[in-house]
Parts: structure tokens; C-alpha cells; sequence
């Protein structure tokens, strides 16, 4: 009875170390989610500008607008590649989270199964005692006449 004890509580440990994976897992898919949102935002805005930029060189442009212009474009290429560096980065993280995830999933599957065998063991030996008894009482009462 203790073995079967400790072998629950171990898997319970399993199964919340899964949990803890899976909540992991779903924050990194959330951050990448964001990530690839803002991507898409400072995208649409980069072109935005750099449109505004062709539009107004060709209706003529000062030199002042023509460097605040290179420094605002240049600003949002820097901050797009920031962003791009962080998504590489949260990618690699979300691969590592479902690799954690398999992991833990595995580990407890293990269990689960070790669990059964034990169990099934158990079930078998508790009836190899049920089947001694009764064959005990058998021969008793086979000896006594009644």
C-alpha cells in the first residue's frame, strides 16, 4: 500500500509539472503572438513613411524634411530589426518550451504506465491470496465431516 502511495504521489508531481509546461508553453506562444503583431504594426509603418518620403520628394522636399525623414526611417528599420531579433529569439523559446512540454508529457506517460503494471501486479498477487485461502478453507472443511 505504500508503494502505491508514493508511486501517486509521484505522478501527481508529474502531472503538475506538465501543467507548469503547458502554462509555459501557452506565454511563449502569446509573447510570439505579440511579437509578430508589432512586426506587422512598425511593417505597415515603415512603408508608410517611406511612401510619404517618395511622395514628398517628388512635390520637392527641404533639406531639414529630407534628414528628418532618413532619421525617422532609420529609426523605425532599427526598431523593425530589434523586433525581428526578439521574435528569432522568442521562437527558439517556444521550441524549447514544447520540447519541455514532450518532456514532461513523456516522463508522466511512464508513470501512468509504471502505475498500471503495479496495480495489475497487485490485483494478481491479491488474488493468488484470495484463491490460497479458499483453497485452505476447502481442505478444512473437506477434513472436518460434518
Amino acid at each position: 500500500m505504500a508503494d502505491k502511495f508514493k508511486l501517486q504521489t509521484v505522478l501527481n508531481h508529474r502531472q503538475r509539472l506538465e501543467n507548469l509546461a503547458q502554462q509555459r508553453l501557452a506565454d511563449s506562444l502569446r509573447r510570439e503572438a505579440q511579437l509578430q503583431q508589432q512586426i506587422a504594426v512598425q511593417k505597415a509603418e515603415l512603408n508608410t513613411l517611406q511612401q510619404e518620403f517618395t511622395d514628398r520628394q517628388q512635390n520637392g522636399i527641404t533639406v531639414d524634411e529630407l534628414q528628418l525623414f532618413g532619421l525617422s526611417i532609420q529609426r523605425h528599420r532599427k526598431a523593425l530589426r530589434e523586433l525581428l531579433e526578439q521574435a528569432e529569439r522568442q521562437r527558439r523559446e517556444v521550441a524549447g518550451n514544447r520540447e519541455q512540454l514532450a518532456d514532461a508529457a513523456r516522463e508522466k506517460k511512464l508513470l501512468e504506465n509504471l502505475k498500471e503494471k503495479k496495480e495489475a501486479e497487485q490485483r494478481y498477487h491479491e488474488g493468488r491470496l484470495e484463491t490460497a485461502k479458499l483453497d485452505d478453507i476447502a481442505l478444512r472443511l473437506g477434513k472436518d465431516p460434518l
